[in-house]
């Protein structure tokens, strides 16, 4: 729904890297492997995180524009990274793809997009139709982790997670447990300009 790269131009450091960080379904998705997906990765605070976390998993870094790609890319040069893979385009289409179920352990969705007017509601990712779709892809146990400082948001993800039933526990469904801050978390551009703009940030942990 908007633009997917910058006005201005930013280069890879160096591009072989760069194509060898894009993911190949069918060569890295191992089913005994742990794999974490990292959804709307931006330039990959979150990702890189994961990433030194989990140094035996698989992150996989899913953001449609292409400058964050990039960014997170020259990092992973830089700080010789080498368990991250990029997948750069809507992760419905990752999903669309993937060949097998019960893929992956973690699924974080930082700070999505709100799209605040309500007339806008139906363009959200996290939603009735998203968590029905997830959740065979995810193993046993796995767990979707979601921030937001949307209230709207936040109550239109826990009513889907009513509505869905027994398929998501709401694994901290306490006031303490939900707020951003206290949590090991990272230090956003998202979580910046919501704490700038005095807005709490919530942190939902969901478990299959």
């Amino acid at each position: 729904y908007g633009r997917l790269k910058g006005r201005k131009k930013i280069k890879s450091y160096n591009y072989v890297f760069f194509n060898n960080c894009i993911i190949n379904l069918n060569q890295d998705i191992e089913k005994n492997k742990k794999i974490i997906l990292d959804v709307g990765s931006g330039s990959g605070e979150n990702t890189i995180l994961l990433a030194t976390n989990n140094p035996d998993s698989l992150i996989i870094a899913c953001e449609i524009f292409e400058d964050g790609n990039i960014n997170l890319s020259n990092n992973l040069y830089k700080l010789k990274i080498n368990n991250i893979k990029l997948f750069n385009n809507n992760v419905l289409i990752l999903f669309e793809n993937l060949k097998i179920d019960d893929c992956f352990d973690e699924i974080w969705i930082l700070f999505p997009d709100p799209w605040p007017k309500k007339r806008h509601h139906k363009r959200r990712l996290v939603n009735n139709d998203f968590l029905i779709t997830v959740y065979p892809l995810l193993k046993k146990q796995g767990k979707i982790f979601i921030s937001t400082d949307s209230i709207s948001y936040l109550h239109s993800i826990l009513n889907n997670v009513y509505v869905l039933g027994q398929k998501f526990k709401w694994n901290n469904d306490n006031p303490i447990g939900w707020t951003y801050k206290i949590n090991e978390l990272p230090n956003t551009k998202f979580f910046n300009k919501a704490k700038k703009m005095k807005r709490n940030s919530f942190f939902i942990e969901l478990i299959k």
